[in-house]
């Protein structure tokens, strides 16, 4: 289990924080979630999808790691199989969350329970006065900038709602010399919907900023054939 709390100079002013080529904490993650401003750069790498939660209904903006649950396919030993990594990796061991006391306000946690958290290696958070050093500040940028992306990500996501663009797929996977199995649970953006939409919602979307995200998903799709190859090569 992690153990977040909130990060403060007088109770951790020792702690160093060493860096993970390998992102090990999602070494049994198949999927990770994404914003929508990262989408250009995630399409190269990784096929987008959505996937919907069962218990609330609500639709969630991912870049698929695995074909199967619990299967990362991108994490290696002492590296990571691709060349842009996704924010949500890059932020760990720290989450943004609201304030106990002022939930309008946020405040930085660390998840002392990393590996990665320790006394004695990587770089150190506050400097011997009690100051934030570069690297914490550069870290908590980081984390505000994910935060403000989150409105624009959900906006996103309710507009291809909205407009009726995403369709629930299933796919037959065929690795060498194993069984094949499906993949499914997922939904993507329907290409012959988006070409048929009319002008008024075009332009609405066009207005919005978001075709660029759109033809992202799209093109991500090819991305499909590099996850059945990097399965075909373990």
């Amino acid at each position: 289990m992690a153990n977040f709390q909130p990060l403060n100079k007088n109770q951790h002013q020792a702690l160093k924080i060493e860096s993970d080529p390998s992102y090990a904490h999602s070494a049994q993650s198949h999927i990770i979630p994404v914003s929508v401003f990262e989408l250009p750069q995630v399409q190269a790498e990784y096929p987008i999808a959505f996937i919907k939660d069962a218990e609330t209904g609500r639709f969630h903006l991912v870049a698929l790691l695995g074909l199967r649950p619990q299967e990362n396919l991108f994490h290696k030993k002492g590296g990571w199989n691709s060349l842009f990594i996704p924010q949500y990796l890059l932020n760990f061991p720290f989450v943004l969350s609201p304030s106990a006391d002022q939930p309008d306000n946020f405040v930085v946690g660390i998840n002392l329970d990393s590996n990665l958290v320790s006394e004695t290696k990587g770089e150190a958070l506050f400097s011997n006065d009690g100051e934030q050093t570069p690297y914490l500040t550069k870290v908590t940028e980081n984390l505000l900038r994910a935060h403000s992306q989150l409105d624009a990500t959900q906006n996103f996501i309710q507009t291809m709602i909205d407009k009726s663009l995403l369709s629930s797929q299933s796919l037959t996977i065929k690795p060498k010399n194993n069984e094949e199995f499906n993949v499914t649970g997922l939904y993507t953006i329907d290409e012959s919907l988006f070409n048929e939409l009319n002008d008024s919602d075009h332009l609405e979307i066009k207005n919005k900023g978001f075709l660029t995200a759109i033809y992202s998903c799209l093109f991500s799709t090819q991305r499909i054939a590099k996850l059945v190859n990097l399965t075909n090569s373990k």
